[in-house]
């Protein structure tokens, strides 16, 4: 590549769709390039020139420097700054990356961002860090991306003060660096706290109240095995609903990437029809032996031949002997004892949750005691203990096959095939022959290049194997077709006929009906109620729950540990939130408050519209996300048509009011970004559901956030986390008696005379309103304007609203100061 340095030349300050490319024009990440801590660090260029291209505010689109090294900025207030040292000492500034570019450099730029983040948000807690940063490249940044910054993340930490109290970043590192020879000195009271679990124990009770009562809703993917069970690849899989949670490629497509056979469906519409999931195994109750690979009635109401190992999120099954053997192999009498246990339906921990080397347990709170589980037999073992020879993509060798992968399964476990696997080649993973399913035409096998393969002394059926067209095979899968016997040509042209007969009449839509009676009952994805509350996972998890506290009433706290994982109990008390939401309307009747909360008396609607109308503008749409009798946007229609202005409503809730204007029977949660105008247009919020500790009212408000309205009005209680704190939003006014008296009610609670019982608030909940922050100059000079702010501590509602001093020479950049925080009623 050739490049030059004109004498003299004026170069730019910024370069925006920009991109980095080596001497042949092939692209590369910019921190390839040295990373410059200091401006007086040395620029020596060691290794192959990068050069940067992209456009200048001078209007060139043939820009190309040579690069000496980057730094980033962390002070800057909206997104990190990173610029790029070139060839005579200039530093230019770099804006947003080529679209082309953005998925090469997309984990340094996440990882930047979290640094960002964390300094600025030293509490946050890990789901609050991941659910703030923006999607790049059209993907939700996750701790994943870190994982080839560490060095990166160590250096900063050691040069940024700041950066050393934040709990995530600090608890990422010590993860890590178990692991990752990188010397980095953690704060010393970090490491003390890290010491002393047992004084962390201590306080288990309050930690579950507040992690219960945390507005993030993210799912930690805890339940469901979240890779293929047929090729033991991710990608888009469906869940099996019933207890053996796993999980499938369902159709050929997200398949075809592994040679996996997937379920075999041709599109995802099919997939929704069917509504709940259930496996064949779990749908007839028969399940394979994970040790023998025999399939055996998993029936409790019949005569039962496997059993369910009892661990939280388990889900595989055993022969009573079969298992004792495995966990008792040098005692034959503890053996024969256990083996009785279990087929008398006593719980059991199977061997996958117990280390074949050292024969004790997983510890997660230790990254080296992490297990790595193999996904043919019932074998794990702790990092610290896996075989030199289980080799993962580190450590393996031309001569070697990989079989070991990291970032595949939950709690930072291992996927492994272990020694006693034979790995092919062409497909990586051992023969896929491992898993049967019952059928109507015998026991169905998948075999490891795609089609579908039957025993031999079991008859097949032709729609078997046509379910399973289109499959792409793997190289060496030829055969040739044997010669057809003239004998037999009049008996297969019957079953032939009989064959397109059966084909001709078959009925998708008919299949679905038939599959819906006989699955059991769950929630359809469609209600988007996290769409992992199922019968199965619950009985589960249940199940666990009992067995463990048997356990603990007998002293073996070890084991109950390892059957009910604490940190199921937290996956457990959200399930019950969520299914006490949408239970709610038959377990209270008439006095079902809708979503759990009580409705805002129209009175109290009356006096918000008033205020509200006046940061209202033509083309806005008004969002009432929990609207209950849906009275406010009808009084904000009727107030902003006497004003001329023209604006669109949208009101949601699970329960349909009797005025029906601009309603939806949708869960706001299960809403969209695309489905809403641009944040600049929208208003967002009044009465949403508190929940125990605000957590309910957390959960709405974070999702309103994700649409960036330019308002946000909020009728929640006082412990509710502060939008500033989260987004950049100021809080132009809030008001802290407007809704006190009788300002809610009970809906469907009447009195002798029919009149609707009306409820006393003696800490009322306030009223907000957020300004996102390029609008909050706009909104404060209204609320100036409007006297609903003013110069001094005093309003026309006589001190209701409460607000920052704003001296009149610098109105627009006036902040509302913090309010101090009292406690609130919670209303259910």
């Amino acid at each position: 590549m050739d490049w030059s340095e004109e004498e003299g030349e004026i170069l730019p300050d910024s370069v925006d769709e920009y991109y980095f490319v080596d001497e042949s024009e092939v692209p590369v990440k910019f921190c390839v390039v040295p990373l410059k801590w200091h401006s007086v660090d040395s620029t020596d260029i060691s290794g192959s020139p990068v050069f940067l291209r992209g456009n200048t505010d001078c209007g060139d689109q043939s820009f190309c420097k040579l690069v000496q090294g980057w730094n980033f900025d962390l002070s800057v207030d909206e997104n990190p700054k990173i610029e790029v040292l070139l060839h005579g000492m200039h530093w230019i500034t770099l804006q947003s990356p080529r679209k082309s570019y953005e998925s090469l450099v997309r984990t340094t730029l996440v990882s930047l961002q979290f640094l960002h983040f964390v300094k600025r948000n030293p509490d946050a807690s890990r789901n609050d860090v991941w659910n703030s940063l923006q999607k790049l490249d059209g993907i939700q940044p996750s701790e994943d991306d870190l994982a080839d910054h560490v060095s990166l993340l160590s250096e900063a930490i050691k040069r940024d003060e700041d950066l050393t109290k934040s709990k995530c970043l600090l608890t990422f590192l010590e993860k890590t660096l178990q692991t990752i020879p990188i010397e980095v000195e953690l704060p010393t009271h970090h490491q003390q706290d890290a010491q002393t679990p047992m004084e962390q124990n201590v306080i288990v009770d309050n930690m579950i109240d507040e992690e219960f009562s945390s507005d993030d809703d993210s799912e930690t993917n805890l339940q469901f095995d979240p890779v293929c069970s047929i090729c033991d690849n991710g990608g888009y899989v469906l869940c099996c609903e019933g207890s053996c949670l796993r999980s499938f490629h369902p159709t050929i497509a997200d398949g075809i990437e592994t040679h996996c056979e997937s379920l075999g469906f041709t599109d995802k519409t099919q997939i929704h029809a069917l509504g709940t999931y259930l496996c064949n195994n779990c749908l007839y109750k028969q399940h394979q032996c994970y040790a023998c690979g025999e399939l055996g009635s998993s029936d409790e109401n019949s005569s039962q031949q496997v059993f369910p190992c009892s661990a939280s999120n388990c889900g595989h099954f055993y022969h009573p002997n079969c298992v004792a053997r495995l966990l008792c192999a040098d005692d034959q009498i503890k053996s024969e004892e256990l083996q009785a246990k279990i087929a008398a339906r006593d719980c059991f921990a199977c061997p996958l949750h117990i280390c074949k080397v050292c024969n004790t347990s997983e510890d997660k709170n230790q990254y080296a005691l992490h297990f790595a589980v193999c996904r043919r037999c019932p074998t794990a073992y702790h990092r610290k203990c896996l075989p030199r020879e289980i080799t993962s993509e580190l450590n393996s060798e031309a001569d070697t096959l990989q079989r070991a992968w990291e970032r595949l399964l939950p709690y930072n476990r291992i996927l492994i095939y272990c020694l006693a696997h034979e790995i092919e080649g062409p497909i990586l993973t051992p023969a896929r022959d491992h898993l049967i399913f019952p059928d109507i035409s015998g026991q169905r096998r998948t075999r490891s290049h795609g089609l579908a393969q039957f025993k031999e002394d079991v008859p097949s059926k032709e729609t078997d194997l046509e379910h399973h067209d289109g499959l792409s095979s793997c190289p060496g899968d030829t055969y040739k077709k044997p010669k057809k016997d003239n004998r037999f040509q009049e008996v297969e042209e019957r079953v032939m006929g009989i064959i397109d007969e059966v084909e001709s009449s078959f009925n998708f839509d008919e299949f679905v009906k038939s599959r819906r009676q006989t699955h059991i009952k769950s929630y359809h994805s469609g209600n988007d109620i996290s769409k992992t509350i199922t019968t199965g996972l619950v009985q589960t998890h249940v199940n666990a729950a009992r067995a463990a506290l048997k356990m603990f009433e007998e002293g073996r706290d070890r084991e109950a540990k390892v059957i009910f994982d604490p940190d199921i109990l937290l996956e457990l008390m959200k399930h019950k939130r969520k299914l006490e939401i949408y239970l709610s309307p038959f377990l209270h009747g008439m006095r079902y408050t809708s979503f759990g909360r009580h409705f805002t008396n129209q009175e109290k609607l009356k006096e918000i519209v008033e205020r509200l109308h006046w940061y209202v503008e033509n083309g806005d749409t008004v969002v009432d996300f929990g609207c209950g009798s849906n009275d406010f946007s009808c009084l904000m229609k009727e107030k902003l048509m006497k004003t001329g202005k023209t604006c669109f409503f949208k009101n949601f809730d699970l329960i349909p009011p009797k005025n029906n204007f601009n309603f939806e029977k949708r869960d706001w949660l299960s809403v969209n970004p695309e489905e809403l105008p641009d944040g600049s247009q929208l208003i967002i919020g009044l009465n949403p559901p508190f929940g125990h500790k605000a957590s309910l009212a957390n959960t709405f408000i974070r999702k309103a956030l994700e649409f960036k309205p330019k308002i946000l009005i909020l009728i929640v209680p006082s412990e509710t986390k502060r939008v500033d704190l989260i987004a950049d939003y100021d809080l132009i006014w809030e008001d802290r008696t407007l809704l006190s008296g009788m300002s809610f009610y009970l809906p469907g609670s009447v009195d002798v005379n029919n009149k609707t019982i009306e409820q006393w608030n003696n800490i009322p909940p306030p009223l907000y309103l957020w300004s996102r922050r390029d609008w909050g100059k706009i909104h404060k000079t209204r609320a100036l304007q409007q006297d609903h702010i003013t110069q001094m501590h005093h309003s026309t509602y006589n001190n209701k609203i409460h607000h920052a001093e704003i001296s009149q020479v610098d109105v627009d950049n006036a902040m509302v100061q913090d309010m101090e925080i009292s406690p609130a009623r919670i209303y259910y």
